[in-house]
């Protein structure tokens, strides 16, 4: 899954949603998602949406019962990729390294002390 364009798949994932259910909340949550005036994990948390995930979330016990623990594993891998390709995570700026301190030390002069 490594060779995979992530941010190709995730657009790819959206326009199908789009596509396939129009004028259904999951279409529009989609469409917010796409535009870039909201992120997946605020779709979740929003009032306008919270319902469909609130669905989704119940009906999927009875789902898991069909599955096989072996699909179970393989399905919780595909979501976590799928998960961080959907959403990445906002990783912190990084730590440029400061500049060398430049010293006004000048090698060429002795000191009164060293012995010649």
């Amino acid at each position: 899954m490594s060779d995979v364009d992530g941010p190709r798949l995730r657009e790819a994932m959206l326009r199908h949603l789009v596509r396939s259910a129009p004028g259904q909340p999951v279409s529009e949550m989609a469409q917010e998602v796409l535009s870039g005036r909201m992120t997946m994990s605020a779709a979740a948390g929003s009032l306008a949406y919270r319902d469909l995930f609130a669905t989704a979330a119940a009906e999927a016990p009875q789902l898991l019962q069909t599955v096989s623990p072996a699909e179970l594993a393989e399905a919780e891998q595909t979501l976590a990729v799928a998960a961080t390709l959907l959403d990445p995570p906002v990783l912190p700026e990084p730590v440029r390294p400061r500049p060398a301190f430049e010293d006004e030390w000048d090698d060429s002069v002795t000191s009164p002390w060293d012995e010649s």
